[in-house]
């Protein structure tokens, strides 16, 4: 986006860059994913202290989700066991498909649903949200086809 190669983009995590527009804001929940025969696949919501007792595969630090299950586990004074990290969610999943714990991927990552085998469930805590925004570079103005797009995609997440 800064170099032009993009009009529009979608970002997650807070947004702190004066050279960007925000065109719409909104909340992306995150959820636990794992295995089908695993015991938290049973349950139909996933609490913090579940995910405190069960192995985790976590994105790296530095990202927008690490930022948010740090920050939950921190605000209940918890520390997560981390068997390991990723820097791709989808490495993340695969890791979780090896049988090596359970990750946290915003509910909307297409990584959720990549693999049949596995199971997404939301945790039930306020704090396992992260704001997302579609922004643009400031000053840009943007081609017609990405104004009806981004339109169309506005009226769809508001219709939500």
């Amino acid at each position: 986006m800064r170099n032009e190669e993009a009009d529009i983009g979608l970002t997650g995590g807070e947004l702190d860059d004066a050279n960007l527009e925000v065109l719409h804001a909104g909340i992306d929940r995150l959820v636990a994913v794992c295995p089908k025969r695993h015991p938290l696949a049973k349950r139909r919501r996933i609490a913090l202290a579940d995910l405190a007792a069960t192995p985790l595969v976590l994105t790296a630090q530095g990202t927008s989700v690490r930022a948010v299950v740090d920050s939950a586990f921190a605000q209940a004074r918890c520390v997560p066991e981390i068997s390991c990290e990723s820097t791709y969610m989808m490495s993340a999943v695969a890791m979780v498909r090896a049988g090596l714990g359970v990750t946290i991927l915003p509910a909307s990552a297409r990584e959720v649903r990549a693999e049949p085998e596995l199971v997404a469930r939301p945790v039930d805590d306020p704090a396992f949200t992260r704001p997302i925004a579609l922004i643009k570079k400031r000053g840009r103005t943007l081609p017609p086809v990405t104004q009806t797009f981004v339109a169309m995609l506005i009226g769809k997440l508001e219709a939500e």
